[in-house]
């Protein structure tokens, strides 16, 4: 999806149809050893190399996070049904190819989880309109084993991250 297009969706969905709490749930790559392909990571605060937020913030920077009610309750309802969720900043990047193949490990350095393309948009924007969100992802691959998951299992068995937002969103 990318931010511009959840910036459509989140702008609308917060701004005509009022809507209170938005739990994005989705893939990321992991950027560290010990963060495996199938772990489920609830994403605390959103890094980006979008230009939205520049543009938004006239170049100043901001530091999307999430809720942190969400991010507790989340956490909590995971480790609940026995699962170990990593908590921890993921980056939301405009490109899936990059220019630049090593460019995660400059945010690998800094203890950045993952790499997904949507959480910081709807973090900022939560933030703008006053409203809960949180990200909770599933590990589809590795940028440091080249470990991938096929469409097939990300379609039929990444499950979790569905039942640990369910129970969160009605909290």
């Amino acid at each position: 999806m990318g931010i511009p297009s959840i910036s459509i969706y989140v702008n609308e969905l917060f701004r005509e149809y009022d809507v209170k709490r938005a739990i994005r749930i989705g893939t990321a790559g992991t950027i560290q050893k010990d963060v495996k392909v199938r772990d489920m990571v609830l994403a605390m605060s959103a890094c980006t190399d979008s230009g939205a937020n520049n543009i938004r913030f006239g170049g100043r920077s901001f530091a999307p996070t999430a809720t942190f009610s969400l991010l507790k309750k989340a956490y909590e309802v995971a480790v609940q049904k026995g699962w170990d969720p990593k908590v921890g900043s993921v980056v939301s990047s405009d490109m899936f190819y990059t220019e630049d193949p090593e460019e995660w490990k400059m945010w690998a350095k800094y203890g950045v989880l993952g790499l997904e393309m949507e959480a910081a948009e709807l973090y900022t924007l939560a933030a703008k309109y006053g409203r809960e969100c949180l990200a909770i992802l599933t590990i589809s691959d590795s940028m440091i084993s080249h470990e991938v998951t096929t469409a097939e299992e990300r379609q039929t068995t990444f499950t979790q991250m569905m039942e640990v937002a369910l129970e969160t969103a009605i909290s």
